[in-house]
């Protein structure tokens, strides 16, 4: 097989993984032990990767890696690099992030053998920063950030606030460079909080390409001051945006603003809490909502979500299924979603108006009550629901798309849950146990809103509970999609739909944000429910 033959195999999210499997199995363990090393720098040269070989034969206990001369060539014409130029190299960015997570677990190198690689490769490149050459000058600064990104987080972070409010708007290659780069940062940086780094660079990507819907959505998440944001103790300047036709045009719906609590669950070895170390932290927040009157004062509350963007699916490292792969960046525009699931009760009021399509029973339910969320219920009764309120109401009611769904329960997160790294039974209807979180026991459906917590939109019951519908079709990995939804014909019995979020028969792993199965269209069981939704621009 030639390394083309291999190149295009070892593609999609399984193949990411394949590629590290493959050096093991091909070459052995000192051949992985050198592409660990050989992951930390972002560009690779031979020189370079040679030098590594020649400084890292032994591990932090001073046992021989066994690491061959050969390991420089073997690598670079692996499946783990890309040529990106005359002779220099780069890692794809999800197989860089696996090598480095498994270098620092492993108790062979580990955090020590980090801070190693960052004095190693910050006096590599030391003398090309006042390099004559432009591209070698940027390239040793790109270096050097990346020295630091993993063990002087917040010495990384301050030197890019400084060159970002060094750079005029006008500069759009400079901002799309640098855009590039600082997300190659992006796990050290989330993980060392400055999240808000992050997301003011993806504001100033959308605004110096003019997509400033998407740029407004973005800022909006960064806390603005006199259009300053305090970043990495330095003043970001946040560009001002005209978003007036856009809160005018909401006027006539009367939007309310209602307040909630927000639960976060983080891990203190110091406190005992909710078993093996786990602590809630709670907080409270505000958000905005309209309120369809449906009947008798039963109220259908759609709880506004703002646009913006967001890495959809999971990360290697939370250990998802091969569908949820691989993650990309996806924006989301403003839309409207339900503040719980479709409830028994609205779902009798709704099917009782006249239908569109089909017949739906007034109450298909297993577990009964009237403020328990609705299921037995097809991906077709669910369409039909949306089209009977859409006649009713006059606005374009729907289900929401998968991007907006999981944009929504993230609710600006990265964690495997809204609520962090865990969940458990005081905070959402699941069964089982996540890592070492403590265990959920529920047996069946409970009424929406129950744990009177929210996710920071204000949106409730998102994991566990019952599974969602969403609107589209199901494919088996996100390599097969452009991010759009794969509508078919209603008549198409045959095309599976994706479910979102878990049910209380759940184990918590299928409750993650990115979680997702595919169900068939006419499928009916107590597991699975959905909620609501409408667009902005539609009602605007």
């Amino acid at each position: 097989m030639t390394q083309a033959d291999i190149r295009s195999t070892l593609t999609g999210a399984a193949g990411l993984s394949q590629r590290i499997r493959y050096v093991r199995e091909r070459f052995g363990e000192g051949h992985l032990y050198f592409a660990y090393h050989a992951a930390f720098p972002l560009a690779l040269t031979s020189d370079l990767l040679y030098r590594l070989w020649a400084n890292f034969q032994r591990d932090i206990h001073g046992e021989v890696l066994n690491i061959p001369w050969i390991a420089v060539a073997d690598l670079l014409f692996s499946a783990l690099c890309e040529e990106v130029g005359h002779e220099l190299y780069e890692m794809n960015k999800v197989v860089r992030a696996q090598l480095l997570g498994e270098l620092k677990a492993s108790p062979r190198f580990g955090n020590q053998r980090m801070q190693e690689l960052t004095e190693f490769l910050l006096n590599e490149v030391q003398q090309d920063l006042d390099s004559s050459d432009l591209d070698v000058r940027d390239l040793a600064q790109a270096q050097r950030w990346a020295a630091l990104a993993y063990t002087r987080t917040g010495e990384a972070a301050h030197e890019l606030a400084l060159t970002l409010a060094g750079l005029s708007l006008e500069d759009t290659s400079e901002w799309a460079r640098m855009t590039s780069l600082v997300e190659s940062f992006r796990e050290p940086l989330q993980e060392a909080q400055f999240e808000d780094l992050l997301t003011y660079i993806r504001g100033m990507y959308h605004f110096v390409r003019d997509e400033h819907d998407q740029a407004a959505a973005v800022f909006d998440r960064l806390s603005i001051h006199n259009y300053q944001v305090e970043i990495a103790g330095v003043s970001l300047p946040i560009p001002k945006i005209e978003k007036q036709e856009q809160i005018e045009s909401l006027s006539f719906l009367a939007l309310k603003v209602f307040e909630f609590d927000i639960v976060q669950i983080r891990y203190n070895s110091k406190r005992y809490v909710l078993n093996s170390g786990w602590e809630i932290i709670r907080s409270r927040s505000f958000a905005e909502c309209f309120v369809e009157d449906m009947s008798a004062g039963l109220d259908l509350e759609m709880v506004s979500i703002p646009g913006g963007e967001f890495y959809m699916g999971s990360p290697p490292e939370e250990g998802g299924e091969t569908s949820e792969h691989p993650q990309r960046l996806v924006v989301v525009n403003s839309f409207f979603m339900s503040k719980y699931p479709i409830t028994q009760m609205q779902w009798r009021i709704v099917a009782g108006l006249p239908k569109v399509s089909i017949d739906l029973e007034p109450n298909p339910s297993y577990f009964v009550g009237p403020h328990r969320p609705v299921e037995g219920i097809s991906w077709y009764d669910a369409v039909e629901f949306c089209e009977r309120l859409q006649q009713q109401t006059g606005k374009p009611y729907r289900l929401p798309s998968e991007a907006e769904w999981e944009y929504a329960c993230r609710s600006g997160t990265t964690t495997p849950f809204h609520f962090g790294e865990t969940i458990n039974s005081k905070l959402a209807s699941v069964s089982g146990r996540y890592g070492n979180g403590p265990k959920g026991t529920w047996k069946e459906t409970t009424v929406v809103g129950y744990f009177k917590v929210a996710n920071a939109f204000g949106l409730y019951d998102m994991h566990g509970n019952v599974w969602e519908w969403c609107a589209d079709q199901w494919h088996e990995s996100y390599s097969q999609s452009t991010g759009s939804e794969f509508q078919q014909p209603v008549q198409d019995q045959h095309r599976k739909r994706v479910v979102k979020g878990g049910s209380w028969d759940s184990s918590p792993k299928k409750s993650r944000s990115a979680s997702r199965i595919g169900v068939q269209c006419d499928y009916k069981n107590q597991y699975i429910g959905f909620r609501v939704a409408v667009s902005f621009a539609a009602i605007s």
